[in-house]
Formats: C-alpha cells, sequence, structure tokens
C-alpha cells in the first residue's frame, strides 16, 4: 500500500513567477552539478530545442525564492517526464530514476504505484506541472502540484485529469523526487483543461490494486481481495450489458472502471468516507468520466449484482451531465440508478416497498422531489429515499415509455434545463403534473 497523507495544512503560495520565468522553465534539462551517466543519457533523450536563454542553472543559496521556484519546476518536469517513459514502457529502473536514491520507503512506495498503473493496463500518463512549486520548511524540500492526463486500456479515452502532490528534495545531486501524496481538494486546479476535472484521490494514489479487464470493464481490487477478482470481474460484467441498455447522452461508454474498496480504502478513496448507508459509489472525474467505488463488505452473493449494475447505472446515465448532486434531481439520478438495477434481479420484486410505506407514514407525500439522506442517515431513512426514486421512475416508464423517460432524464439531469423545462419537452406537460401522478403512484403502494 503506498503511504497516504491527507494533508490539512493549507499551503502558502510564496510568490507569483514572472512572465519571462514561467517561460524559461518549459526548458527541459538536467541540474548541472549531476554528473551520474544515467542521467546524462536521460537528459539527451528530453532535450528539445531551448529558449534562448538555455536551461536554467541551480540558483546559489541565497538566490530569490522566485529564482529557486523556476529551476524546481524545470528540473521536476524533467524527471516527470522520464517517469512517463519508464511508466508506459514497463521500465522500473527509469521510472525510479529521479527518486531519491538508497531510500527504501520512497523505492517500495514508487514500486507499489508503478505496480498498480500497470496492472490497470495504463496507455497514457500525460504529466505537467500545475501553478508553481511550493517551498516547504527547511527551504530544500518541496511540494509541486502535479496533474496527470490518463488512459487505462484504451489508447485514447476522454480527458481525465489526476491532481496530486509530490515532494522534493534539493541535494548536492540536483533535486530528487522524495514521493507523492494525495492532493487537498479544496485546493483549486489551475491549469486542468477543463473546470470538470475532480479534485479527488483516485484509488491507484492510495493503494496497491490487482486488476483484470474484460470487454466492457477494468475492475480492480486491494491484494487482500485477489480471490475474489474473478468473480467480481463477471458480475461486473453482467451489470455492464444492463447498464449499457439505459445509455443517456452521445456516444457508448467506452470503459465501466469498478474499484472495490476495503474499510480503509473507503476513507481515502475520491470524497473520503461516503456515510454509513452507502454502500457504493459514483465519482464524477471528469467531463465525461465517471469511476465506480464499491465496498467489499457489501458485494454478497445475494446482493453484490444488484450493487453493480446500480453504480454502473449511474455511469451510463450521468456522463455529460451537468446537475449530478444537486438535491432537485436526486431523487431522479438514484431513482434511475434502482429502476436500471431492478431490471437484472430476473423478475425479483423490488423489495423496498415496505420501506416506502414506513416514509410515507410519517408525513404525507405529496411529491416524489425527496432530499437525500442525510450523512448520518439510518438505513430504513436511506432506502426509503431511494425507493420514492425508484417507484417514480417506474410509474414515468410503465405510463410514458422508455424514449420519453430517457429524453426527460437528459434534459433535467444533463442539459440542467430544469424538471418543468424537460418535463413539457418530453411528456408535453408541466412537471407539477406529473410530480402528482408519481406520488399518487407511490402512495398507493
Amino acid at each position: 500500500m503506498l503511504p497516504t497523507v491527507i494533508n490539512l495544512v493549507r499551503w502558502q503560495r510564496i510568490v507569483l513567477l514572472p512572465v519571462a520565468v514561467l517561460l524559461t522553465s518549459v526548458a527541459v534539462a538536467a541540474s548541472d552539478v549531476t554528473n551520474s551517466s544515467a542521467w546524462a543519457d536521460v537528459t539527451a533523450r528530453l532535450t528539445r530545442p531551448m529558449l534562448e536563454s538555455g536551461p536554467l542553472p541551480r540558483p546559489a543559496e541565497d538566490a530569490p525564492v522566485s529564482e529557486f521556484q523556476a529551476w524546481i519546476a524545470q528540473e521536476a518536469n524533467a524527471v516527470l517526464k522520464v517517469e512517463t517513459e519508464g511508466l508506459l514502457s514497463g521500465d522500473f529502473t527509469t521510472y525510479a530514476l529521479g527518486a531519491m536514491p538508497d531510500d527504501p520507503l520512497v523505492r517500495e512506495s514508487l514500486k507499489s504505484r508503478f505496480r498498480t498503473l500497470r496492472e490497470l493496463k495504463v496507455t497514457r500518463f500525460d504529466q505537467r506541472i500545475d501553478g508553481q512549486p511550493y517551498v516547504l520548511p527547511g527551504r530544500d524540500s518541496w511540494r509541486v502540484v502535479v496533474i496527470a492526463d490518463h488512459c487505462f486500456v484504451e489508447t485514447d479515452c476522454a480527458t481525465d485529469e489526476a491532481v496530486f502532490d509530490s515532494r522534493w528534495k534539493v541535494t548536492p545531486d540536483g533535486l530528487k523526487l522524495t514521493g507523492f501524496r494525495v492532493h487537498d481538494r479544496t485546493h483549486p486546479c489551475f491549469s486542468c483543461s477543463s473546470s470538470r476535472s475532480a479534485i479527488v484521490a483516485r484509488p491507484w494514489e492510495t493503494t496497491e490494486l490487482v486488476a483484470k479487464v474484460g470487454k466492457r470493464t477494468l475492475v480492480a481490487v486491494p491484494l487482500k481481495y485477489r480471490a475474489r477478482l474473478a468473480e467480481l470481474a463477471a458480475r461486473a460484467e453482467s451489470a455492464a450489458v444492463i447498464a449499457d441498455r439505459y445509455q443517456v447522452g452521445d456516444g457508448k461508454v467506452d470503459r465501466y472502471r469498478l474499484f472495490i474498496a476495503d474499510p480503509v480504502s473507503c476513507s481515502q478513496w475520491y470524497y473520503g468516507y461516503p456515510g454509513a448507508w452507502a454502500a457504493g459509489l459514483a465519482a464524477p472525474t471528469g467531463p465525461n468520466r465517471i469511476e465506480v467505488e464499491a465496498a467489499e463488505s457489501a458485494l454478497t452473493p445475494g446482493y453484490a449484482d444488484e450493487l453493480l449494475t446500480h453504480e454502473l447505472a449511474h455511469v451510463s446515465t450521468l456522463r455529460n451531465d451537468t446537475t449530478y448532486g444537486q438535491d432537485d434531481v436526486w431523487f431522479l439520478v438514484e431513482g434511475m440508478a434502482e429502476y436500471v438495477m431492478q431490471q437484472g434481479v430476473g423478475g425479483k420484486e423490488y423489495r423496498r416497498g415496505t420501506v416506502v410505506r414506513h416514509l410515507t407514514q410519517q408525513r404525507p407525500l405529496r411529491s416524489v422531489m425527496v432530499q437525500p439522506p442525510a450523512f448520518d442517515a439510518d438505513l430504513v431513512d436511506a432506502q426509503a429515499r431511494y425507493a420514492v426514486g425508484y417507484y417514480a421512475l417506474e410509474y414515468l416508464f410503465k405510463h410514458y415509455g422508455k424514449t420519453k423517460t430517457l429524453a426527460f432524464f437528459r434534459g433535467a439531469v444533463q442539459y440542467g434545463i430544469g424538471l418543468d423545462g424537460a418535463s413539457q419537452s418530453a411528456f408535453g406537460k408541466p412537471w407539477a403534473k406529473v410530480d402528482r401522478e408519481c406520488a399518487a403512484y407511490v402512495r398507493k403502494l
């Protein structure tokens, strides 16, 4: 397992780099004090036409912080390019060439990350620095934020930018990588290509994984669950077949990415601990990418297929969305996933009717626009809210048909035109009237 640090310190930006320094920092070169033959070979392979000023020399010890920032950026860029080269070619020696030598913890951390990304069949890992380097206490240690636009399995995929921190140390032999850390998601990404690139902790950042590629899925598990990988991958393939029937949006999902979490990982991955009542989650990571996390403890023989189908349904119906996560459409988002899930259970009756009655006995149900469960909600309350969404979608599919219902969902969730606008467009009547119809259907259960 990789060392995991979710750093709560708010790092201070020291100074903005002048434009001229930013321009010169794109030149790639090794430290002028490094005489390693291996590094010299790397430098030769990376050298490209330099600006007139050439590569930046190592600053003097008393140089301004801004000079060190420009040099650190230059050297870190060189190391990251070599690291990517080693990763994609499967050469760990090259991958770890710029790391702190003779540090077993750093080396083991890099090995774990390297093995995991190779297991995930990484095909693209374009790394670049975001913003400027941040000096840490002691001045010889630095934090550099990295953006990695990456693909797994396919050689071309939708933009998917992971944002993470790298740590560096200035040594007599130049700048050396000392490891990676999870990025504080409250800090913005300055140069992500999409404003919808999510700053979340990816599973491969914190946990060593093994993976299996199927026709439609990529399934990864922590090492302790290796024995379950084949079984869960087969279940995921079956769930993907069902989810594919309810795709909303342009084009087909290129591949469903599913990560199985242990109790520790549940608190580390994506947005952290999802709540006591959550067995899985769908995490939007980019403008056209959603990844799935499912708790291994919930993947029992009697529930695994339902859970996986529910989560993959989120992927197939929420790509390109603009309002996922907003409370007014929450019942639609979860109701759709529950409805798709139910299509794969072989005619088994949806089992939460009694739970809905529990909710309606507390107060009259006048609208199906229920709010999400509280973070600390009990399981019965959470299930009841999901069930209201399910039965609302069941009514829409029965009464208006699949084509109109999916069009309504797309307008309300993906296009964000509002429930009333989507209802008028798809059903030819205001949402208030359709909402009353759905609520009456649920009350009769």
